[in-house]
């Protein structure tokens, strides 16, 4: 080391010439300024790239959750779109299949109620030879062959002219693996067109069809039967010796002539096709796909194993252990479609079902959360890989750039004495101008945009994150509106429901010491269709109603508010106080005129008269009060239910009594009550109620409501509120003449 810097100095002390200072010096400037250019590049680029990381890594986990978040949110509804799409297949095929069916039994109609516009025709006889595929062919039954096929002769040559109907008919469904389009006459003979692909003659050539009777089969017996085109569950046909347990399906229309039914037209097809459809689109490794007829039992499945398989003895579904699958059972059956969530074995899926109108049946797909989640999981995954190999890229690009500018500094030292202002403007200044306005632009300034115009990658990545951010700001302005739409819809129904709370009467009438009176109403959607009211008509009569209108939200609470109005107008305009069933009748009228939408309300309607303790009521199609006498609550059952107010105008309503006694009091309630779902879809019921009030016979009514609405709520748990929950009640204290 000394040695070294010994030769240093002897070279810094020796004189030299100007041409030698001049370039030593202009060396060591240009080395000196390479390494401070280099050094100035490195820190540039470095720092610009672990901004640039550290942005992308937050919009890699913002992007991921959002992605996740709208695959979650949009999955039921693709599964529901998937099943409904499938069902609409399944049943295009069959109805195309009976709409083919139809038409040969109307041509076979027309051919036998005009006899007089055809020519005698032939049809091949399979005891006289092999029949190729789709030619169609005879078959006598053993009774005609008995009695000569010379009876029938005249028959057949007539509606043998049917075949050039039936041959392009059959070769439609060419890929099916079996078809068969056919006819058999009452006369006793039955003429086919079938083709097995694959084979070289028809499979009515074989000895098993020639001991065939059309008119004792079922799908001959059921259309006749029905005298309209009926469809039968899978079953197994004998064609051949080598295919004697082909399943199909047949639909059968039944053709007539002069004097009723002459026979019965009729198609099979092969369900192979269809199974391999259910089996093969089921989704993900723990996916089912099933079909139920009306009747809630199994038609077809993609598993051989538990409760979802095919058994020799169809079970009804409706009637399975499982709640949730006999609910979702009961809607296939009715025809409807939705989404359910449903366990089985252990394991959660989501089902959806559609209907397949033509067959009656449903269609039905269950797929594994574990196959959703793995999904949700692969988005996240392939989200985050792209990020993830864009910082790679960003990184890589950074380093050959600053390989390339170092290696070039070095081999044209010269040169960058004079250029070296301008290579670190076209190498810095772009990236730290991207560095500050993405900073810009992650603080908050979506308007920023980045002006650089390189002409490289760097130019190239400033145009992405343009483009990011103008996506970002749309995305933000589109959020924003919804946010402010659905903050003003919640203010108006905010609104609605202070105005419906307003109409209720909110005093109890607590100066009277003859009576108690309380009452509540929560609604199910803000507002709601149920309402209360009572009110003095005079200083001795006390009128209570309480109503439930159909429906819910906003047109149920509009209608109450008619309903509420008509009831209490009618009551106070009455020419006869006491008769209330024609306040109730008149009110009834009202609400019928003028109802294009069809609405209806319950209304149970009482008069107490405090001087003698009597009680005139009369129920309109509500649910039945429930009295206390004796310390016990007892239902106010009648003999005759009315009909709902504002469905027929003629109705008429019936007027009870019955004497309330010191510390009697009646409760009236709305289906919301005893229809309170739990979790598992359990009714909260009528007897519950009554239970409920026996366990609290003693407390003021206020107290007595709070307790019966607190048992409703702990008896729903978690689940969702669905309709309106109202409740009065009234106690009778006594007249003040008897104190």
């Amino acid at each position: 080391m000394g040695d070294y810097w010994r030769i240093v100095r002897k070279i810094l002390r020796r004189r030299s010439s100007i041409r030698e200072s001049l370039l030593l010096l202009l060396l060591i400037s240009s080395l000196l300024s390479a390494l401070v250019f280099a050094g100035l590049l490195f820190y540039g680029i470095t720092f610009v790239q672990k901004d640039i990381t550290e942005m992308g890594e937050q919009l890699s986990q913002a992007g991921a959750a959002y992605t996740q978040k709208y695959i979650n949110k949009t999955s039921k509804d693709t599964i529901a779109d998937l099943a409904m799409s499938k069902a609409n297949f399944i049943d295009h095929e069959l109805a195309h299949m009976e709409h083919d069916v139809t038409i040969l039994a109307e041509v076979l109609t027309w051919i036998q109620k005009h006899p007089s516009n055809y020519l005698p025709a032939s049809v091949l006889d399979p005891y006289k030879g092999k029949v190729p595929p789709a030619a169609p062919c005879i078959i006598y039954s053993p009774e005609v062959r008995k009695r000569g096929i010379e009876t029938v002769r005249q028959e057949v040559e007539l509606v043998a002219n049917v075949t050039s109907t039936m041959v392009p008919m059959e070769k439609k469904y060419g890929h099916f693996s079996y078809s068969a389009t056919y006819f058999g006459s009452k006369s006793g003979f039955l003429i086919c067109s079938s083709v097995y692909r694959g084979d070289k003659y028809s499979p009515i050539s074989d000895d098993p069809a020639f001991s065939y009777d059309p008119c004792i089969r079922p799908w001959y017996l059921n259309a006749v039967k029905a005298n309209s085109a009926v469809f039968s569950l899978p079953y197994l046909t004998i064609l051949t010796e080598e295919h004697n347990d082909v399943e199909v399906i047949s639909c059968s229309v039944p053709y007539y002539d002069a004097e009723g039914i002459a026979g019965v037209a009729s198609l099979d097809l092969a369900t192979k096709e269809l199974r391999q459809y259910i089996r093969n689109t089921a989704i993900g490794d723990k996916g089912i796909n099933f079909i139920l007829n009306n009747d809630g039992k199994m038609i077809f499945s993609s598993v051989h194993e538990g409760v979802l398989a095919e058994k020799v003895k169809r079970q009804d579904l409706r009637k399975c252990e499982s709640a949730e699958l006999a609910k979702a059972a009961y809607y296939m059956a009715n025809g409807e479609s939705g989404v359910l969530p449903i366990a089985l074995d252990g394991e959660k899926y989501m089902l959806a079902f559609a209907p397949i109108p033509t067959m009656k049946w449903s269609l039905g797909i269950l797929v594994s959360q574990d196959d959703l989640s793995s999904l949700l999981q692969e988005s996240h995954n392939y989200f985050m890989g792209q990020m993830k190999s864009f910082r790679d890229n960003l990184q890589r690009e950074s380093l050959l750039l600053l390989q390339v500018a170092l290696l070039a500094f070095f081999i044209m030292v010269v040169i960058m004495i004079f250029m070296s202002k301008e290579l670190s403007d076209r190498f810095v200044e772009p990236i730290k101008q991207m560095a500050d306005g993405v900073r810009e632009i992650a603080g908050g300034n979506l308007d920023k945009k980045l002006d650089i115009t390189t002409g490289d990658e760097i130019e190239h990545l400033a145009s992405c994150f343009n483009s990011m951010t103008d996506e970002l700001k749309a995305y933000i302005d589109n959020l924003s509106k919804a946010t402010a739409e659905k903050e003003k819809a919640a203010a108006e129904l905010s609104v609605a429901r202070n105005i419906q709370l307003g109409a209720l009467p909110q005093d109890f009438l607590t100066d009277y010491r003859e009576f108690q009176i309380y009452a509540t109403m929560d609604a199910a959607k803000g507002v709601g269709g149920d309402f209360y009211d009572f009110y003095m008509t005079d200083e001795k009569h006390l009128v209570m109603t309480i109503a439930d209108v159909s429906g819910k939200g906003i047109p149920a609470a509009l209608y109450m508010m008619r309903a509420k109005t008509t009831l209490k107008n009618m009551v106070l305009r009455a020419k006869n106080a006491a008769d209330f069933a024609g306040i109730m009748k008149m009110a009834n009228q009202e609400l019928c005129r003028e109802n294009d939408e069809m609405m209806f309300v319950t209304a149970f309607m009482a008069r107490l008269d405090l001087t003698t303790g009597e009680l005139v009521y009369v129920n309109g199609g509500h649910n039945p009060p429930l009295v206390q006498a004796d310390g016990k609550f007892c239902y106010l059952q009648q003999a005759r239910k009315h009909m709902m107010l504002g469905i027929n105008e003629d109705e008429m309503y019936e007027a009870h009594s019955l004497v309330m006694l010191r510390g009697d009091m009646i409760f009236l309630y709305t289906d919301g009550v005893t229809e309170a779902m739990n979790e598992d879809g359990e009714l909260y019921s009528e007897e519950r109620l009554q239970e409920t009030l026996n366990r609290q016979p003693q407390k003021d009514v206020g107290e007595i409501l709070a307790f019966v609405r607190q048992d409703v709520r702990n008896y729903a748990g978690g689940a969702e509120q669905s309709d309106d929950i109202t409740m009065l009640g009234l106690k009778f204290c006594g007249s003040l003449d008897d104190a």
